[in-house]
């Protein structure tokens, strides 16, 4: 369905379909693209079947009527396995879910219980009938060329609601971890600037902090000192690299700013306990090991 005065829409200044908050997306089987990104994503898969890898996570599977979330800054790399249809939704302001529960709440909650168990994959929910509904009047809507910045704000605030709604805060948790801090400001000012930077005494003054203020601060927030935290995201980063991308290991050790490849070999043999050939071995042997068809079981 169309918009009635499609001129009105086209011509108002909070039309922006360049930057658009909500995108629907219809990928043909094999299709690939890599979301990279400065904000978090909702990833809905509304239907067929994707294979997405970033970060510590290579080759894992999303199957229809399901949704994750993609954290900022992960270079996610998505393969369709099937025909797909894909509604991504850019979380690009401060996470409320509504008036009174911002994101920071789960956090806070989570450290009473005494914390989850950190996931050590994507945790993953299944779209339940008012999700659906969401999704088929977005694509309708999306898809006729409503793509007024306003009204797609208000699509955001909606699903951030449903999730607050009807869905348990410990299925919440766990579907946020991978971002939850007590302080989204101060975190996404760091996620912003980090890499831009050489120093953590560079970063400590953009924030306006004393150095030793921002160390504590820092660690208040994402729970370890700067230098461990810059270490694990740039381990993160480069472990991605290695396994999901056919980037040489020069080009990677280059980017990455290391001194020498030999800099990066020992760089990879203390964070991932093998070098950075061994490592993309490894991580391709296994994939091949869990793709492999079984044999059916009987007598033959």
């Amino acid at each position: 369905m169309i918009p009635l005065y499609i001129e009105e829409h086209l011509n108002c200044y909070m039309y922006d379909s360049s930057n658009a908050i909500v995108r629907y997306l219809q990928k043909d089987k094999g299709d690939r693209f890599v979301l990279k990104s400065e904000n978090n994503y909702l990833f809905f898969l509304v239907a067929g079947q994707v294979k997405y890898s970033y970060g510590y996570q290579t080759n894992m599977v999303l199957k229809a009527g399901n949704f994750m979330l993609i954290p900022r800054e992960s270079n996610c790399e998505i393969e369709a396995e099937a025909d797909s249809q894909i509604v991504l939704l850019k979380m690009h302001h401060r996470i409320n879910f509504c008036n009174h529960f911002p994101l920071e709440m789960l956090y806070e909650l989570d450290k009473r219980s005494k914390g989850t168990k950190k996931p050590l994959q994507t945790i993953t929910l299944k779209a339940n009938e008012i999700i659906s509904d969401w999704l088929k009047i977005v694509i309708k809507t999306t898809s006729g060329g409503l793509k007024c910045s306003y009204y797609q704000e208000l699509k955001q605030k909606e699903i951030l609601f449903f999730l607050r709604a009807y869905y348990t805060k410990e299925e919440l948790i766990a579907f946020f971890t991978p971002i939850l801090n007590s302080d989204m400001r101060f975190s996404n000012f760091i996620y912003e600037n980090y890499q831009t930077i050489e120093t953590i005494p560079q970063l400590a003054k953009l924030t306006s902090y004393s150095l030793s203020g921002f160390k504590r601060k820092f660690e208040r927030v994402f729970g370890s000192p700067p230098a461990i935290w810059i270490k694990r995201e740039k381990a993160k980063r480069i472990y991605h690299e290695i396994n999901s991308t056919l980037k040489s290991f020069k080009t990677i050790a280059f980017e990455h700013k290391f001194s020498s490849p030999a800099h990066f070999d020992r760089f990879c043999k203390r964070q991932f306990k093998m070098s950075p050939g061994a490592l993309r071995k490894s991580t391709k042997e296994k994939i091949l090991q869990r793709e492999t068809p079984k044999s059916p079981e009987g007598n033959f």
